[in-house]
């Protein structure tokens, strides 16, 4: 039914008697005020409609990049016995051969007592430091991964349709902002973790010159 419809069957309620013909008369100013109020709830309800439409949908804002950057997260553990053990299992690939060159740690069977605790200290060092080395470049690519896909949703802002597409490209940032601290706080611990391993050599340093000298060096 349209507007002229409905106008029509609210007027029959203002027909008035013509007399003695008995033919009915509309009243031409009550069929306009009923247009206009028609008209005037058509555009409420068009603006009602646009303004749940800007507050409802999908835009694709909660994708945009999460795929990298998940696949970025979940190349380095959240404990430090799971990175070592990643690494040993050669999670880190390249990253860990190449820093295997780099280092040229002695292989257990050079020492005299491959089972002294000379000989297994050392080994726990090496892989503390191969393990560090190895996540730590893997981390500065999470932490790059993540500063990409920020920029690239930092260059949608302007492109956003209505309150909701603004507002889901919103959570999207603070997700990856979110990730990317939690990189960062992985590689802190690993830098904390490097520096534990060199008190611990210095100290096991000291503990053999006692153990073989009977007194600490000074």
């Amino acid at each position: 039914m349209n507007w002229r419809q409905l106008i029509g069957l609210m007027c029959l309620t203002l027909v008035l008697p013509a007399g003695a013909t008995g033919i009915p008369t509309f009243d031409l100013a009550a069929e306009t005020q009923l247009k206009l109020q028609f008209d005037q709830l058509r555009e409420q309800y068009q603006t009602l409609r646009r303004q749940l439409d800007s507050m409802t949908g999908s835009y694709g804002r909660g994708g945009s990049g999460l795929a990298e950057a998940l696949g970025a997260a979940a190349v380095v553990p959240g404990s430090w016995q799971q990175v070592v053990a990643a690494q040993a299992a050669g999670a880190f690939g390249d990253k860990q051969a190449r820093y295997e060159t780099v280092l040229r740690t002695l292989p257990p069977d050079k020492f005299d007592d491959p089972n002294s605790a000379v000989a297994v200290t050392y080994k726990l060092s090496t892989d503390a430091v191969r393990s560090a080395m190895a996540s730590g470049e893997a981390l500065y690519g999470e932490v790059q991964t993540h500063l990409n896909n920020l920029a690239a949703l930092g260059r949608q802002v302007d492109a956003t349709a209505n309150i909701k597409d603004a507002q889901d490209l919103q959570n999207r940032i603070a997700t990856e902002s979110g990730l990317m601290q939690s990189a960062l706080a992985k590689l802190n611990a690993v830098h904390l973790h490097l520096q534990a391993n060199f008190a611990n050599q210095i100290n096991q340093s000291t503990a053999v010159r006692q153990r073989y000298f009977g007194r600490v060096a000074q």
